[in-house]
């Protein structure tokens, strides 16, 4: 057996994010999101092992019986989230006494043969565009792939989903979120789900993705990841919001005040506020008859204004719409138009020749 350079790679560079690394959003003074890829095609597991042990603490893996191994693998990891593709040609075996500090999330790739999970004595079926399996830190699982297996996989690290539950109930767990282990991919949350893992691997692939839209994905996923799959802590999320004091509007707004033209996400206001993302949200539409993120938008247009009608030599309209976190100049022009009553190169053409009086 001859490893590839890249098989190499994968067992040095750890693919895996370590300690202390950018995680998945920019603020002011961060590194940009550090996407970091590896690949290993290899007939020897005991290669593989490696990459597999910082994914899953304690896994194994083993050919089928009666059968040779080869797989082809490929991760691409981006702060605490980790895509996974194998391709198992001679298929294999995973064996897991607990899986660490990761959910897993697996899917069966187009054209794959049904894989079958084993958890708590429960056997399931990951088969493709139909079924896929979540792993919970701490379980034990199985995993057979058969021959032409072609195994999709999203870990995420513990710590960056429970913390999103507890931000949007306000409430935390004593252990990993209990999920029930089986997904069904044909009903609408279900292919939600899916469709929200596509989308955000795609994204995170694409080279100079937009820094403002990719942390939104990601908390859309989060989001989509803590309220569509079963599990015991859904009633949570069912509970009215607490009452907080409006104390936590000002901090909201003075946060988004000191940092609106920066990449902050709706996570970030919470932190800030000190409150639940659900109680923030009550207490915003009370006091101000708005979102967060809608009252960050309003911001980001005042701001976007005092920069038309202050304008520096060679500032265009699409330029503030991409300084203010507007992906689309069309859709800036459209929201500015509806809150000013004028076109953002309306407003620029006033500001330029207000500047050369």
């Amino acid at each position: 057996m001859v490893p590839s350079k890249s098989g190499t790679a994968l067992v040095q560079r750890q693919p895996v994010l370590r300690e202390g690394e950018p995680a998945l959003g920019v603020r002011r003074g961060e590194a940009p999101l550090l996407v970091v890829k590896a690949h290993l095609r290899t007939t020897d597991p005991d290669e593989l092992l490696p990459a597999f042990s910082r994914l899953y603490p304690g896994a194994t893996l083993r050919p089928l019986a009666g059968t040779a191994f080869r797989c082809d693998l490929g991760l691409t990891s981006a702060g605490p989230v980790t895509f996974v593709a194998g391709d198992w040609d001679l298929g294999g075996r995973i064996e897991a006494a607990a899986l660490g500090d990761r959910y897993a999330l697996v899917f069966a790739g187009e054209g794959s043969g049904d894989g079958e999970v084993e958890i708590r004595s429960r056997r399931l079926l990951i088969a493709p565009g139909t079924r896929a399996a979540l792993f919970v830190p701490g379980r034990p699982a199985n995993l057979r792939l058969p021959m032409g297996s072609k195994g999709r996989t999203l870990t995420i690290e513990r710590a960056a989903l429970d913390a999103h539950f507890t931000m949007l109930t306000g409430h935390a767990n004593r252990g990993p979120i209990a999920f029930d282990p089986e997904l069904d991919l044909t009903t609408g949350d279900g292919a939600t789900l899916h469709g929200i893992v596509r989308l955000l691997r795609e994204e995170i692939a694409r080279p100079a993705a937009s820094p403002f839209v990719r942390p939104r994905l990601f908390d859309v996923l989060l989001t989509a990841l803590v309220t569509i799959p079963r599990h015991d802590g859904l009633r949570l999320l069912e509970l009215p919001p607490p009452r907080v004091a409006p104390a936590v509007v000002r901090r909201a707004e003075e946060y988004i005040a000191a940092h609106v033209g920066e990449a902050i996400r709706l996570s970030d206001i919470v932190a800030a506020a000190g409150a639940p993302a659900r109680s923030l949200q009550a207490a915003f539409r009370a006091a101000r008859g708005m979102t967060p993120i809608g009252f960050l938008k309003l911001r980001r247009l005042e701001q976007a204004r005092q920069m038309l009608l202050a304008p520096e030599p060679g500032t265009t309209a699409a330029h503030v719409a991409a300084a203010m976190g507007f992906r689309s100049a069309g859709r800036f022009s459209v929201e500015y138009r509806k809150h000013f009553r004028e076109s953002p190169s309306e407003t620029l053409a006033r500001g330029r020749a207000s500047v050369a009086r």
